[in-house]
């Protein structure tokens, strides 16, 4: 009985061995499969050999922590998918070549400056660990975007525009908050179009002091965003502020065309504040469930990642001490490395 019980015994063990050597072959290949393997995968990797070792010869042991890491790493595979390509060399060349690299959080201050964000302002919890995650291609994907550098006058932007395309989205706006915007009071924003000379030199500065031209945008890139709840169009020039508007209020026919009046009276329209970044290089980003702006850049020896809180990015807030009541603080994190 005892000869008949151990034979079983040693069976059982081949198949476990035999199923682990596949689990193992199926986690290299994924491993293998990453765009890049980054610092926080390769130490995800060390610790899961660890705990492999932890197990000592328990085969189910080992066994389940194959089928949970192989679960992990084939999410991460699939997030890494959407990461751009460029995106992912900047990632490669700031892991491999940096020689120091910060982690910041700041606020929004008074009409482009920053400053530090204060202990006392709230931090989100949800996006505490969101560097740790998009090393690890965790929780987060890059949104396709529906039309990606295309004319204004072409098929692609107009179907996607619809009722919007007659607004004239091209031209180029300016946001200006005055310095009584205390605390998110909207009681001093308006919004003009950005005027230039035939040169297409700004109109203030420019020495030939004949017609004014409104600035338009040779392209235009458009997203998919959930904002708020709702579900918006995003869309950019090849660099500058972004419009938000309600995707609903796109396929109605409108009486009033002005865009200006509807930037200042409508709520189904949101311009982000003094933004100037290259569209190519500027994402819409979903995480843990809801949606941001993730761009990153390159200024001579310095490579950065900048994430944003749209919420943020849209509001009219300039300046904003602590409050009870509101309870974000125009925050956005930057991961920056000098090479």
């Amino acid at each position: 009985m005892f000869k008949k019980i151990s034979i079983s015994l040693l069976l059982i063990l081949n198949i476990n061995a035999s199923e682990i050597d596949d689990l193992s072959l199926e986690l290299n290949k994924i491993y293998n499969t990453l765009p890049y393997i980054t610092k926080e995968i390769k130490q995800d990797q060390d610790e899961f050999l660890k705990s492999i070792n932890n197990c000592k010869d328990d085969n189910n042991c080992i066994k389940t922590l194959y089928e949970t890491r192989i679960k992990e790493l084939n999410t991460s595979l699939e997030n890494s998918k959407t990461y751009p390509k460029e995106l992912i060399e900047h990632i490669k060349t700031i892991q491999e070549n940096s020689t120091e690299c910060y982690k910041y959080n700041y606020m929004r201050f008074e009409h482009g400056r920053f400053t530090d964000e204060p202990e006392k302002c709230r931090k989100l919890p949800k996006l505490n660990n969101f560097w740790q995650d998009f090393f690890r291609y965790k929780d987060l994907k890059f949104k396709p975007k529906i039309v990606d550098a295309k004319p204004y006058s072409s098929k692609e932007v107009k179907d996607t525009l619809k009722y919007c395309w007659d607004l004239g989205l091209d031209r180029r706006v300016l946001k200006v908050i005055g310095r009584d915007n205390i605390n998110g009071i909207d009681n001093d924003v308006d919004y003009h179009f950005i005027e230039v000379d035939k040169n297409g030199e700004l109109y203030f500065i420019s020495k030939i002091k004949g017609k004014k031209y409104i600035e338009r945008h040779k392209s235009i890139t458009i997203s998919d965003v959930l904002l708020d709840g709702k579900n918006y169009l995003a869309l950019s020039g090849e660099y500058g502020n972004i419009l938000f508007i309600e995707k609903d209020f796109c396929n109605y026919p409108m009486k009033n065309k002005d865009l200006l009046d509807l930037l200042r009276k409508s709520n189904k329209m949101k311009l982000s504040n003094n933004f100037y970044e290259e569209t190519k290089e500027t994402f819409i980003i979903e995480y843990k469930g809801s949606d941001y702006i993730l761009k990153y850049k390159r200024h001579n020896n310095y490579y950065s990642i900048t994430f944003i809180d749209i919420l943020d990015m849209v509001s009219n807030i300039i300046y904003q001490n602590y409050s009870e009541e509101i309870d974000r603080c125009n925050k956005f994190k930057i991961f920056g490395c000098y090479i």
